[in-house]
C-alpha cells in the first residue's frame, strides 16, 4: 500500500487488527495526492473539515472549514503521530511489481541505495484514482514554443508570473488552475468543452454545502442500484418531486455563484453530478475580467506561440496546463493479477474493494465517493474482516454476478468514470452494505430524526472496529 490518506486509514485498521503492516511510499512524505510535490497553490478540499475526515481524528479548530492542501498534510502528520504509524512506512520506495508467489505474493521495490524485494501474505493497493495524467493528444506543427504540462505539475509560482496562459478544461483543477494563474499571469484563456456543475462551498448563513447535501436525505434524491421504498417512489410516480429538488439546487448553485452563460452545463442535475466540484474563487475572476473564457478545443499547436482553436480563433500562450484527468493503470501488478482486477477495461472488484479469483490482494480508495476518507476506511474495516476469514464471502459466480450488475449501473450513471471506481454521492449507501457484509448497524444514531435530519459526521463511524472486536470476541 502507499501512505496517501487512505493508506494511512488502511494501514492502522490492519495493525489493530494483529496484521503486521509495511507501507511503501514512493515520495519522500506521506500524503499522497496531498503531497507538497503534487498541489498546486489554492488546492482545497471539496468538503468541509467536518466530513473529510477520519472517524476517531477530528481537524484542528485553526484548519480553514474548506481544508486547504497545508490544512490536510497537517492533518494527515498528526494522525500519523497520533497512532504511531510512522515505523510502518518506508518512504521514498517505489513498488516496481507486485506477482503471486505460493499463498502470498512477492513484492519488488526500488530505493535510493538499490532494490529490495518482500514476501507477504497479503497485498492492500492503495495508489487512488489519481495516478497517471491523461493528457489529450493535439495536432503540432512542432514548432510550439510555449510550454506543456499536466495540473498535476502546475505547483510553482514561476510558472505562471508574466506569462501568457491557457487552461484546458472545465473541472475543479481546471477552475483552481485558472484561478490561480490569473492573479500572476499576463493574462490567463480557460478552453473548454462544456461546463461542469460546481457548488458554492457556503450557503447563505455561512453553512458548508455538505452540511446540507451530504447525508441519507440527499442520497434519496440519486438513484441506487438498490431503491428502498421511499426511493422507489422518489423516482417513479413521485418524480416530480426529484425533478423539483435538482432544478431548485441548480438554480441555487448558478446564482450564488453567479456562473457565465456560456459555462452553464447542457444538461440539469444530477446529470454530471460526478464532475461536481467547488470553485467560487475563478467566477469571482471571470466577472472581474482577470479570465477570458472560450468554448471550443484545442484543434492544434501552431508556430511560436500559436493555439489554434477549434472556432477558427487563435489564442497566444507561453504557457498550456491541462486539466484533463487521470488514467487509473496498476503497471506494478503481474498481467495474472491484472486480468482479476480490470477487465474490459473497467475495475473489477466486489463492493469496490476484492477480485474475487485473487481474495489476498485488496484495493482501498476505488469507491471514489464524497467523502473518501470515510469510505475508505469502512472499505479497510471490510477487507481486514475478509483477509481474517471473519466474513463470509459469496461464491465466485455469485461476485462475479454483482460486481456486472453493478458496473453496468454505474456505467449508466456516471458515463464519466467509466473505469467504474466512482461511486460519488451514494456515500452513506455503499457503507451500508459493507457494515451489513460485516454484521454490524448501519443505522449510527439513537433515532431516526438525528439518523436522517441532523448533520452527518465520520464520528458515527469511530467505534467500527470495537464493534468489529466485541462480535469477535462474543
Amino acid at each position: 500500500m502507499c501512505s496517501s490518506d487512505l493508506g494511512l486509514v488502511t494501514a492502522k485498521v490492519l495493525r489493530d487488527d494483529g496484521f503486521e503492516v509495511t507501507v511503501f511510499e514512493k515520495e519522500p512524505a506521506a500524503g499522497g495526492v496531498w503531497a507538497e510535490s503534487r498541489t498546486y497553490p489554492g488546492l482545497r478540499t471539496n468538503n468541509s473539515r467536518h466530513t473529510y475526515a477520519f472517524s476517531d481524528h477530528p481537524y484542528e479548530q485553526s484548519a480553514n472549514v474548506f481544508p486547504t492542501a497545508d490544512d490536510v498534510r497537517q492533518y494527515l502528520a498528526t494522525y500519523v503521530a497520533r497512532f504511531q504509524l510512522g515505523p510502518l512506512i518506508r518512504l521514498s520506495t517505489e513498488v516496481v511489481s507486485v506477482t503471486a508467489h505460493g499463498t502470498g505474493f512477492e513484492v519488488d521495490v526500488r530505493k535510493s541505495d538499490g532494490a529490495d524485494s518482500v514476501e507477504c501474505d497479503f497485498v492492500v493497493v492503495c495508489a487512488g484514482t489519481y495516478s497517471e495524467p491523461q493528457l489529450p493528444e493535439v495536432a503540432s506543427s512542432g514548432r510550439f514554443s510555449g510550454r506543456l504540462v499536466h495540473s498535476s505539475e502546475a505547483t510553482d509560482p514561476a510558472l505562471f508570473t508574466g506569462k501568457r496562459v491557457v487552461v484546458v478544461g472545465a473541472g475543479k483543477s481546471a477552475l483552481d488552475c485558472a484561478a490561480w494563474a490569473a492573479t500572476s499571469a499576463q493574462n490567463c484563456t480557460l478552453v473548454f468543452r462544456a461546463g461542469h456543475w460546481m457548488a458554492p462551498r457556503f450557503l447563505p448563513g455561512g453553512i458548508p454545502i455538505d452540511r446540507v447535501l451530504l447525508g441519507r436525505v440527499s442520497e434519496l434524491f440519486f438513484r441506487y442500484h438498490r431503491v428502498g421504498r421511499v426511493e422507489r417512489f422518489l423516482h417513479g410516480r413521485g418524480r416530480f418531486l426529484t425533478r423539483l429538488f435538482w432544478g431548485l439546487t441548480g438554480r441555487i448553485f448558478r446564482a450564488l455563484l453567479r456562473m457565465p452563460a456560456a459555462m452553464l452545463p447542457d444538461q440539469p442535475l444530477p446529470l454530471g453530478v460526478e464532475n461536481l466540484g467547488m470553485a467560487p474563487e475563478f467566477f469571482a475572476l471571470v466577472r472581474r475580467g482577470r479570465v477570458n473564457t472560450r468554448r471550443a478545443e484545442i484543434a492544434a499547436l501552431g508556430a511560436g506561440d500559436e493555439v489554434l482553436l477549434s472556432t477558427g480563433d487563435t489564442v497566444r500562450a507561453d504557457v498550456i496546463i491541462f486539466a484533463t484527468g487521470w488514467r487509473q493503470t496498476f503497471p506494478f501488478l503481474a498481467p495474472q493479477l491484472q486480468s482479476a482486477v480490470i477487465r474490459d477495461g473497467h475495475f473489477h472488484l466486489y463492493r469496490h474493494i476484492l477480485p474475487p479469483t485473487q481474495q489476498r490482494l485488496g484495493f482501498v480508495g476505488y469507491a471514489s465517493s464524497t467523502a473518501c476518507q470515510l469510505s475508505a476506511e469502512i472499505s479497510a474495516h471490510w477487507l481486514s474482516q475478509a483477509f481474517r476469514g471473519e466474513q463470509t464471502l459469496p461464491p465466485v459466480a455469485d461476485m462475479e454476478a454483482e460486481i456486472q450488475r453493478v458496473s453496468t449501473w454505474l456505467a449508466d450513471a456516471f458515463p464519466a468514470r467509466a473505469q467504474g471506481y466512482f461511486i460519488g454521492p451514494h456515500l452513506i449507501h455503499h457503507i451500508d452494505e459493507l457494515m451489513a457484509d460485516m454484521g454490524l448497524p448501519a443505522r449510527r444514531t439513537n433515532n431516526l430524526f438525528t439518523e436522517y435530519l441532523g448533520p452527518f459526521s465520520p464520528a458515527r463511524y469511530r467505534d467500527v472496529g470495537d464493534q468489529r472486536r466485541s462480535r469477535r470476541f462474543g
